[in-house]
């Protein structure tokens, strides 16, 4: 059989269980609970979604923020320091990051918002969010909430689709069906019943982009049309803006200056994270059929940057499973070729089977001190970095015939010693002797399919589809009873293996092994992840990062108040 990366991303939490041997964590895995609020278990920032924030859907003014109820979360620019802060997301107690409405209440200080999924409120005193959902309130999302409003009687006021009013205390979501007011006009409307905002000025834009301010959109030179939702002023000149593609935007009223604010990833789903010595390199296979792309940002102060494929020659796939960075050089694993990236000229190449790659459809990239190692859907390739950018440049495969057309989903290495993750078990390359196989001491499973594969000193860890296992690859012997085995059929992405814990993403969050504590340890939506499909690991120090297909999430695993 011959499976690829994006046939195991569709395995499913059907069915899910954890064995037995699940020890140490008394965590739920029913992420179809619903998210009461923000976790108490966690102090707010320990949990960061980044996502996909460029769709705006409402911009609403706030004490010191302006807010954008974006695809993404809400996202919140500081009008005193001009800058982003980190959005509120699903990571931060929002039951969902599909936000229909933002507005805050001066009476109060309160935060609403109106999702997919109903309503939620910010406290601010607590910095902890509190979500009702539509049926708890009568509604369903057949019928939700076009317009959110504040009345000076310590009333919240929605309105839905169908002209359904409720009404709740300030200070709570207790809503309950009203009659529609005989005087209304002591209530500031959000959303359908808010007053119609001045019409648009006409703006300069920088960049290449042109505004028309009557039909309400914004042309690039690529001629993309990217149309503008929503609109605000405040009351210091200055128009706040919000776009479907291009994110928010500010413009000084007096100079009729317009610029865009960039924030947040092209695409939601990661299922590649690198990073050189100051940016991520962010990209993923996409469930959507629009243009994709990869994101470089300095996250969370940097303005991030973003390639297309379909806009550069030499990058001709946009499906992207893998990334590593090598000084000056990105290179890029997609499901049709290998592509570089040289960051000093600029210059974009993709190389294919017609370049020696052994198969297109690439899972995986390693890089160590002489060679870039890349895992197919039909075996290894390897490239000498010594001629990489050169006319010597040679692209080689490895254990030929032995792997041949067997699907690599991962690989790491481990001093001389090449580990690959194959359809057909667990397979070794001596990097030096150019020799290698099937590695048949296994203590665990042999011969089965193995997903992910991670090194770190003398230990081996790969995963399977019946779970996680481990040992001394030098001795051959197992590790301590818990680390041994931790049985699964979550469907295993990636493993990174450090030296505080061993990191698991799979489609049922992600999996830690304390060594520590020598415990297993379960972290899901109901922790602070935006889903439980976990494609890959990068640690960052204190933080470790999780792409998910729902954006990019910073945990601070090792906050030294919390012990998890």
């Amino acid at each position: 059989m011959s499976c690829s990366v994006a046939t195991f991303r569709g395995i499913l939490a059907i069915g899910l269980f954890l064995s037995s041997l699940f020890i140490g964590s008394s965590k739920s895995l029913a992420a179809e609970l619903r998210i009461r609020g923000t976790n108490r278990n966690y102090r707010q920032g320990d949990w960061i979604t980044y996502s996909t924030t460029r769709f705006v859907r409402n911009v609403s003014i706030g004490q010191e923020h302006v807010y954008f109820a974006t695809t993404g979360g809400i996202t919140r620019y500081n009008f005193f320091s001009y800058k982003w802060e980190f959005p509120w997301t699903v990571s931060n107690g929002l039951a969902n990051d599909n936000i229909r409405l933002v507005a805050m209440d001066f009476n109060t200080g309160f935060l609403w918002c109106v999702h997919d999924l109903g309503i939620s409120y910010l406290e601010p005193a607590s910095q902890l969010w509190y979500n009702t959902y539509y049926d708890e309130i009568g509604l369903s999302q057949n019928d939700p909430i076009s317009s959110l409003g504040f009345g000076s009687d310590r009333q919240v006021y929605l309105v839905s689709s169908q002209e359904r009013w409720l009404a709740s205390e300030n200070t709570s979501a207790s809503f309950l069906p009203i009659s529609r007011p005989e005087d209304d006009s002591s209530i500031t409307w959000y959303g359908a019943m808010a007053p119609r905002e001045a019409a648009l000025p006409y703006l300069f834009m920088s960049g290449g982009y042109l505004f028309d301010e009557r039909n309400h959109y914004i042309d690039d030179l690529k001629l993309r049309r990217f149309n503008i939702t929503c609109w605000v002023r405040d009351r210091w000149q200055n128009l706040w803006l919000g776009t479907w593609g291009l994110g928010a935007g500010r413009a000084d009223i007096p100079t009729l200056r317009l610029e865009l604010l960039t924030f947040g990833l092209w695409d939601e789903a990661v299922d590649a994270i690198a990073k050189d010595d100051e940016s991520f390199w962010l990209g993923g296979i996409q469930e959507h059929e629009d243009h994709a792309g990869v994101t470089e940002w300095q996250i969370p102060n940097g303005e991030p940057n973003y390639f297309e494929s379909y806009l550069l020659t030499g990058f001709s796939n946009d499906q992207i499973s893998s990334m590593a960075v090598d000084g000056a050089t990105v290179w890029v694993g997609t499901r049709d070729g290998l592509t570089r990236y040289d960051r000093n000229k600029r210059i974009w190449r993709t190389y294919t089977v017609v370049d020696h790659l052994v198969d297109n459809r690439i899972n995986d990239i390693a890089v160590d001190d002489s060679s870039v190692w890349i895992a197919t859907d039909g075996g290894v390739s390897r490239v000498m970095k010594a001629g990489v950018g050169t006319d010597s440049m040679h692209i080689r495969s490895i254990l030929y015939p032995q792997l041949g057309t067997v699907a690599v989903y991962d690989l790491d290495v481990q001093d001389s010693t090449i580990w690959l993750a194959t359809e057909l078990g667990l397979y070794y390359y001596n990097r030096y002797k150019n020799t290698g196989g099937v590695y048949k001491e296994l203590l665990g499973p042999a011969g089965e399919v193995t997903l992910a594969v991670a090194a770190y000193a003398d230990e081996l860890w790969f995963g399977t589809e019946e779970g996680i296992w481990s040992l001394n690859a030098n001795t051959k012997e197992a590790l301590n009873a818990l680390a041994r085995t931790y049985k699964t059929k979550a469907g295993i992405h990636r493993i990174l293996a450090a030296n505080s814990a061993v990191w698991v993403a799979s489609n049922d969050g992600v999996f830690k092994y304390d060594r520590k504590n020598e415990r297993w340890v379960h972290f899901s939506r109901e922790d602070g992840l935006p889903s439980n499909t976990v494609l890959s690991l990068f640690l960052d120090g204190d933080y470790i990062w999780f792409g998910t297909d729902r954006g990019v999430t910073r945990f601070y695993w090792n906050a030294p108040y919390r012990l998890d």
